[in-house]
C-alpha cells in the first residue's frame, strides 16, 4: 500500500485527508514543517500533501528540506486562493502540483492515483533499464570459468562470506552475483559498493551503515546505509583493499558479504581483511589465460550494445576476431566490453572490422 504524508497545521484539513484516503492508502500526519521533516527522515513516503502557509517553517522551506531528505518524494502543495503564486513557486522548487482549498474529494483521489501511477511506471522503467543494461558482466564458457561456477554452486549455500580475487577488469561482480543467486535467499537484494582509495573509517561506516538523524538540531536526515538496504541479501564490496579497519562493525551485518579485490597478494598486504572474507576463496584467471572466452564474451557484448544503442551489428569480421584472439587484454573483460561498445557505436557496416578497433589492438602481430 502506498504511503502518503499530510503536513498541515489545521486539524480539519488533516481530518479531511484522513477520511478521503481511508482504506486506500497508508496515511501519516504532521502539524508543522518541522514535524513533516522528522516523519520523512524516519519513514519512506511516496507522496506528501504540504500546506503552503504554516507557522514556523513555511511550506516552501519545508519543501526544500523534504527534497533534500528524499529527492524521489512527490509533493503536492495545499494552498488557499491568495497563495497560488507561492504554490507556483513551489512547482519550480520540485513540487509536482498544487490544489486549492476547499478541495474536491474526487479531484484529490484522481490526482493522487495519477501521481502514484506515474511514479510506479517511472520506477519500473528505471528497473527494466537497469536489469537490461547494468547487469554484471557475462561469464565465459571456458573450462576454467565453468569450474569456478560449479564450485560456487556447491559451496555458496554453506558460506556467508566470500573473497574473489582477480586482475582489474575480471568478472568479480558477476561471480559475486552468482554467489548470491546460489545462496539460501536469492529473492533478496544483491547490492554493490565500490570503495575508493583514501576512504576513511567514518566515511566507510556511513556508506555501509548509514547516517543517524538528529545529531544536531539542523540535522534531521537519516540516510540508510547499503547494508540496511541489502537486508539479509548479499552485498558485493569491490576494491576491498581500500576498506579501513572497521571489520568489527561488519561482524554485526545481517547481509551475506562478498569482497572483490584486484590485489592478488591481498593475504600479504592486508592479512586481517583477507582472513575475514576468505571463508570461501575464488581466484579468477585473466582473460588471456582462457582464450576460448574471448569470442563468446564479444558476442554477448555485441548483443547487449545493439539493444542499448539500437544498432544491428552481426558480429566480428574474421580479421577482427583474429586480432581479438591474439591480443593480451590487460584490462580483461572490462576492456573487451569497452572496445565492443565503442565499435558498435562507431561502426558503419554490419560487422566490426579492423577500422573499428583502437590503435593498440592493431599493433598485435
Amino acid at each position: 500500500m502506498n504511503k502518503i504524508l499530510v503536513i498541515d497545521d489545521e486539524y480539519s484539513i488533516r481530518e479531511s485527508f484522513s477520511l478521503i484516503f481511508q482504506g486506500k492508502y497508508e496515511v501519516s500526519f504532521a502539524a508543522s514543517g518541522e514535524g513533516g521533516m522528522k516523519a520523512a527522515a524516519d519513514h519512506k513516503f511516496d507522496l506528501a500533501y504540504l500546506d503552503v502557509r504554516m507557522p514556523g517553517l513555511n511550506g516552501l522551506e519545508t519543501l526544500k528540506r523534504l527534497k533534500e531528505i528524499d529527492s524521489a518524494l512527490e509533493v503536492v502543495m495545499v494552498t488557499a486562493v491568495n497563495d497560488v503564486q507561492k504554490a507556483s513557486e513551489a512547482i519550480a522548487l520540485g513540487a509536482r502540483d498544487y490544489i486549492i482549498k476547499p478541495f474536491d474529494v474526487q479531484s484529490i483521489l484522481k490526482m493522487t492515483e495519477t501521481i502514484l501511477n506515474r511514479k510506479y511506471l517511472l520506477l519500473q522503467g528505471t528497473k527494466l533499464q537497469k536489469d537490461e543494461f547494468e547487469q554484471p558482466d557475462p561469464l565465459g564458457q571456458s573450462d576454467k570459468i565453468n569450474n569456478l561456477i560449479d564450485e560456487i554452486k556447491k559451496k555458496a549455500p554453506l558460506h556467508n562470506r566470500a573473497l574473489i580475487l582477480g586482475e582489474p577488469g575480471t568478472e568479480k561482480e558477476a561471480l559475486g552475483s552468482l554467489f548470491h543467486l546460489d545462496g539460501p535467499m536469492p529473492e533478496l537484494p544483491f547490492n554493490t559498493l565500490y570503495l575508493n582509495e583514501g576512504l576513511n573509517a567514518e566515511k566507510a561506516k556511513t556508506l555501509l551503515f548509514g547516517k543517524t538523524k538528529g545529531m544536531t538540531t539542523a540535522d534531521l536526515h537519516k540516510t540508510p546505509g547499503i547494508i540496511e538496504e541489502t537486508k539479509k541479501g548479499t552485498l558485493f564490496i569491490g576494491n576491498i583493499e581500500y576498506l579501513p579497519s572497521i571489520l568489527d562493525s561488519l561482524k554485526e551485518a545481517p547481509s551475506r558479504l562478498v569482497a572483490g579485490s584486484r590485489q592478488l597478494n591481498l593475504a600479504e598486504i592486508n592479512k586481517e581483511t583477507f582472513e575475514y572474507f576468505s571463508e570461501m576463496l575464488i581466484v579468477i584467471p585473466p582473460l588471456r589465460e582462457r582464450v576460448s572466452d574471448i569470442a563468446f564474451l564479444a558476442g554477448r557484448f555485441i548483443e547487449k550494445f545493439n539493444k542499448k544503442h539500437n544498432r544491428a551489428i552481426n558480429g566480428l569480421s574474421n580479421k577482427a576476431e583474429n586480432v581479438f584472439m591474439k591480443y593480451q587484454w590487460p584490462g580483461n573483460t572490462a576492456e573487451l566490453k569497452s572496445v565492443i561498445e565503442r565499435a558498435v557505436l562507431s561502426g558503419t557496416r554490419n560487422e566490426i572490422d579492423l577500422e573499428d578497433l583502437p590503435y593498440d589492438l592493431l599493433l598485435v602481430k
